[in-house]
């Protein structure tokens, strides 16, 4: 195009030609430097029983941090965080209170002045425990803590669940043996997989803790069946941001149907007052004059820092370098599952592995603003090191310009497994803006379509988030609610290096026309 554009201007050509031709050649050069090859060796490492799923903070997370940061540093990326003797490394340490407790624990609950006790295993078991000391905290009673409008059905109308305990049945309304929502609505709850669905829309409603029961077997997951996740050591976030995403804040509970008797004890609303007829006098509503607090002893507490990853290419526009695309991707895993190491090769040494892979790129090819990389910590924890990141003055929040969130690119969910399909989730005021700008993008990269959600319908939950609160323009690459997210089989012999190195390309090259646009869209929706 530019020899027919400018045919007449030979004596130009003859040197700009040679030049143009060559940085053509690197571009395409760089971006064939993401290869399913280095995807796989990276994703096979993070991902091994050597590193025991990467628990931020962990010894083994330490280890996947020395990785990534090796890695920038070999393809050339500069390290940012300034060190107290003048040199710069790629580690920000970021804060936990670690508390060690005893190994007993138990609730009480107090019900109309009168107090019962109940043991932890025996009674209720802990799935995940951000926080799990309450003190006299009100109950609020959902039902099935299903909110689908569109169906006419909102558990949760005129309630306030905000730091409370929030108590939830599992499966979905059952009138006469039959389906209250339509059968596709239905299905979704129902089973292990609409289980940890309904969890993730019930951590976004800001209760302190939330209390699931079985009452007709229809999770699929019976209270004997799951094992406590109570551990003597906790870690709570000690960063200062009062910015925390709600939804994390939550510690997650099962216990047995008999909770519910003692708890509704006398109340014409008690769903075990008829297991068969459950929407009679069915009506969510707090408690009253229902209190649990919970018994335990704390026998010391200390300041203790897991670290991000965080790298950059300088920008080479001196108007545009002070400007800032983000590429980023969680390193952090979950603990052990009944003695099983969850190597989380997909959640998420995928997406790390795709921000090293396209750091190596970009470093081969300077934008015109910088490209940060980062590798947080503590996602699985509650997107802490996203926010410590965002609200640490590293970087003026003002001049974060876009993230791109790297989280599980190498599989499909069971409703995609044919077509490959891939999510692209933002904020809905982003959907459309990010969806013309990636579709323009995408054209040819992929084989496989890519499938715009928003963040209020989508059960996954990640550190596009953090940016997003503080009106940063922002998504992230999902592959999906697969069986097994969070589970042993999450393993790198199971990854489509295929669709991770076509992601990771694509990400590099919507990072890319960020970081080279001369005026940047706001991406909100008109």
């Amino acid at each position: 195009m530019f020899l027919n554009k400018f045919s007449g201007i030979v004596a130009v050509l003859l040197i700009a030609v040679p030049s143009l031709l060559s940085a053509q050649q690197t571009d395409e050069t760089s971006l064939n430097s993401i290869t399913k090859a280095e995807l796989r060796d990276h994703i096979f490492f993070l991902a091994s029983d050597y590193l025991a799923g990467r628990v931020g903070p962990s010894a083994e997370y330490e280890i996947a941090a020395q990785y990534v940061a090796t890695q920038f540093a070999t393809a050339g990326i500069e390290p940012v965080i300034l060190q107290e003797d003048g040199s710069n490394s790629f580690f920000q340490g970021v804060p936990f209170t670690k508390t060690t407790y005893s190994e007993e624990i138990s609730w009480t609950i107090l019900k109309d002045g009168k107090e019962t006790t109940l043991a932890h295993n025996d009674d209720f078991r802990i799935l995940f425990g951000n926080s799990i000391v309450h003190n006299n905290l009100e109950i609020v009673y959902v039902g099935y803590g299903i909110e689908e409008p569109g169906y006419k059905w909102n558990d949760f109308k005129g309630l306030d669940v905000q730091g409370k305990i929030m108590v939830c049945l599992g499966g979905a309304p059952v009138k006469k043996g039959e389906s209250v929502l339509p059968a596709e609505v239905h299905q979704k709850y129902a089973g292990p997989r609409g289980f940890q669905l309904k969890v993730s829309g019930l951590f976004s409603k800001g209760a302190a803790g939330i209390i699931l029961v079985d009452i007709d077997g229809s999770t699929g997951i019976p209270f004997a069946m799951i094992p406590s996740e109570f551990a003597t050591e906790k870690y709570v976030y000690a960063g200062g941001e009062t910015k925390v995403r709600s939804q994390f804040m939550s510690s997650l509970y099962l216990a047995k149907p008999e909770f519910v008797d003692l708890i509704m004890a006398g109340s014409k609303n008690n769903p075990l007052k008829d297991p068969e007829n459950v929407l009679d006098n069915y009506k969510p509503q707090l408690l009253k004059d229902t209190y649990l607090n919970t018994e335990i002893e704390i026998l010391g507490e200390e300041i203790i820092t897991t670290r991000n990853v965080v790298g950059m290419v300088p920008g080479t526009d001196p108007s545009l370098r002070d400007e800032y695309i983000i590429v980023g991707a969680h390193l952090d895993h979950v603990k052990p599952f009944q003695g099983q190491v969850c190597n989380g090769a997909d959640d998420n040494a995928s997406g790390t592995s795709g921000v090293m892979e396209i750091a190596e790129a970009i470093a081969m090819n300077p934008c015109k603003r910088s490209v940060v990389f980062t590798a947080y910590t503590a996602e699985e924890m509650g997107l802490f090191g996203s926010l410590y990141f965002v609200n640490s003055g590293l970087f003026p929040k003002e001049q974060l310009k876009f993230n791109i969130n790297l989280d599980m690119i190498g599989r499909s969910d069971p409703d995609n497994v044919e077509s490959r399909a891939h999510y692209v989730v933002t904020h809905k005021k982003y959907v459309e803006g990010i969806k013309s700008f990636v579709n323009e993008v995408n054209d040819s990269v992929t084989d496989f379509p890519l499938i715009y959600d928003n963040d209020d319908d989508s059960p996954g939950g990640s550190d596009h988030q953090t940016f997003i609160n503080e009106g940063i323009p922002a998504f992230f690459f999902f592959s999906g609610m697969h069986p097994d997210l969070h589970q042993p089989g999450d393993d790198a012999d199971r990854i489509d290096y295929e669709k991770a190195e076509s992601i990771s390309r694509l990400a590099c090259l919507i990072a890319t026309k960020l970081a080279n646009m001369n005026e940047l869209p706001d991406f909100i929706n008109q």
